[in-house]
């Protein structure tokens, strides 16, 4: 009796000891993921540096900067304006979805008043944008505070005896129509082209594939919502819905954001700084884009 005594008193002990282990492990597990959440769903603005040369640069534009804003969906994004100005950019440029297709387009009003203090500032129209039915409106009134919106259009950027070619074009995609390809060539073939330094400002980086051959020099997009919900390792989940369209990729889409490589062009991916989704943007700050030219390789 007095062995079997023994061995009933230690039995609990140890029980009670794998189950004190079994709490603190869910524990760790619980204060590891709240901690991996708090992480993911960090939503303070990035600013991404990018440095761009070619010979086709004149020295002229060496250190030559744009700043990029994307998909801003007419969102509230603290601290955007100040991180904008701090970048002391020569010029700013906003590659769509600058309004949301529903509510009031008045936060995007108040932004671009900023901006056009900063610098000049030049758009494209996004998928988001041309669904408002007063899109039209908008337009105006941005025009009239000083945003230059290119719609198959081109402007030349001087600076002392050099210049080099912004281009823009309407975003491709409709409700009403799949014709993406068609309709990029169409808007494309609107488009004086030269020898200069091409710069090309477009909406969907998706499409990338059916522009990246008519050789622009550098191609900047956004669209991409960096793939909404990406994996720590930067890799994007999903395209927006606006997206699923010719050959785009669905889940882990192609061109989500960064600096992308083709043989006869270069496009910069924004990863935008807007959510219009409910849907959070996890592992995916909110992010400007800032490109510097140089006339030459940086060694």
């Amino acid at each position: 009796m007095k062995n079997s005594g023994i061995i009933v008193n230690i039995q609990p002990s140890a029980m009670k000891g794998q189950i004190n282990v079994k709490k603190f492990l869910k524990a760790a597990a619980l204060a590891g993921g709240a901690l991996c959440l708090l992480k993911g769903l960090d939503n303070r603005l990035e600013v991404t540096h990018y440095n761009i040369s070619s010979e086709k640069i004149p020295s002229d534009f060496n250190n030559f900067k744009i700043l990029q804003v994307s998909d801003f969906h007419a969102d509230n994004v603290p601290g955007l304006v100040t991180e904008i100005k701090n970048e002391m950019p020569d010029i700013i440029v906003s590659t769509g979805d600058l309004a949301d297709d529903k509510g009031s387009f008045l936060p995007s009003v108040r932004l671009c008043e900023h901006l056009v203090d900063i610098a000049p500032v030049y758009a494209v129209t996004g998928n988001h944008d041309l669904w408002r039915g007063d899109y039209e409106e908008f337009e105006r009134i941005t025009t009239n505070i000083g945003v230059k919106t290119l719609r198959s259009e081109r402007v030349t950027l001087n600076r002392g005896s050099s210049e080099i070619v912004l281009y823009g074009i309407d975003d491709p995609f409709s409700r009403k129509s799949v014709r993406a390809s068609a309709n990029i060539k169409t808007a494309i073939s609107k488009l004086e082209r030269c020898d200069s330094y091409e710069i090309l400002l477009f909406h969907r980086a998706n499409l990338f594939d059916y522009i990246k051959n008519y050789a622009f020099d550098l191609v900047i997009a956004g669209h991409m919502h960096g793939g909404q919900v990406r994996l720590p390792t930067g890799q994007g989940l999903v395209s927006p819905r606006s997206s699923w369209v010719g050959q785009s990729s669905i889940m882990f889409p192609k061109y989500v954001g960064g600096h992308y490589h083709a043989p006869h062009s270069d496009m910069i991916v924004s990863r935008g700084i807007g959510n219009p989704m409910l849907i959070p943007r996890l592992f995916n700050r909110p992010e400007l884009t800032v490109i510097t030219l140089h006339s030459e390789d940086i060694k």
